[in-house]
């Protein structure tokens, strides 16, 4: 996917002058620099998403129902539970990923949004808020609402509202992500490591990182991971003001430790863990 605007080279001569020699210590590795939103996703991902899975088998095993927890599902033996409680158990996942979403946008917002380790705040809210949007589309929402016996028209109702929100969102965070690409970056470059990496390389990565996984979970990530989309574009559309906005890193020690610790957490679930009350 060839990602070109009409103000790349606009941008480029613009910071030639300004930026012809950038620091050496913004510049040290620039490999890691353009990968660290890619692998901060992957990271966020699996800091979200297992323990979401998580939670609905804490919820389940203090209904008193038994259940097998995995790195990117749970398996409850809820064959015996009434309606409110397999509702109960479906929303509690969702219910988490906002919180933890909404958490992660304040402290983002209102102290870290100019520290190094704001962006891993920043995509700990995207991968939060996404997960909750797209249950609403067919998955954790979608289940409890067929299990409250909402009519098809509400529940296909309420997807439309999902599809539009989770747009407008990606759409602007990926304007918030592209304020995270070096000043010295083309349009383009900062395109492609603030948001198509993550979308497209982090989306793979996670895949193989979460594997073995069951074919009805692995189709609709990659597909669910279309509305990146609209962050590709909002990040084209965003601003990108000459002066350092972002104290712009590589890759650093306390980045490989999280990320190390995200990846054996799920790496620990992959044959499962036993709840049983």
């Amino acid at each position: 996917m060839a990602i070109t605007t009409g103000t790349a080279s606009a941008i480029d001569s613009s910071s030639a002058g300004t930026f012809a020699a950038p620091p050496n210590s913004m510049t040290a590795n620039r490999i890691g620099v353009a990968v660290r939103p890619t692998l901060l996703f992957v990271t966020a991902f699996a800091f979200n998403a297992t323990p979401h899975e998580a939670v609905h088998a804490a919820t389940a095993y203090m209904l008193g129902f038994s259940s097998t927890l995995y790195q990117m599902w749970v398996n409850p033996d809820t064959a015996m539970a009434t309606p409110r409680q397999l509702i109960a158990i479906a929303v509690a996942g969702p219910i988490f990923s906002l919180t933890v979403g909404l958490i992660s946008w304040f402290l983002y917002r209102h102290r870290y949004s100019r520290e190094p380790g704001g962006l891993l705040l920043l995509m700990l809210a995207i991968v939060a808020f996404y997960i909750p949007l797209g249950a609403s589309i067919g998955g954790d929402i979608h289940l409890a609402l067929r299990f409250g016996g909402a009519s098809t028209l509400l529940t296909n109702a309420i997807s439309m509202v999902a599809v539009l929100a989770l747009s407008t969102m990606m759409y602007f965070m990926g304007k918030e992500l592209c304020s995270w690409a070096p000043p010295w970056f083309s349009r383009s470059k900062a395109v492609l490591c603030t948001t198509v990496g993550p979308w497209l390389i982090g989306t793979l990565l996670m895949t193989l990182v979460y594997l073995p996984s069951p074919k009805f979970l692995i189709a609709p990530n990659l597909i669910g991971s279309v509305f990146w989309l609209f962050a590709v574009i909002g990040a084209i559309r965003a601003d990108r003001p000459i002066p350092v906005a972002r104290p712009i890193r590589s890759l650093t020690q306390a980045d490989l430790i999280v990320t190390a610790a995200a990846l054996l957490m799920v790496r620990l679930l992959v044959h499962g863990v036993r709840l049983t009350p």
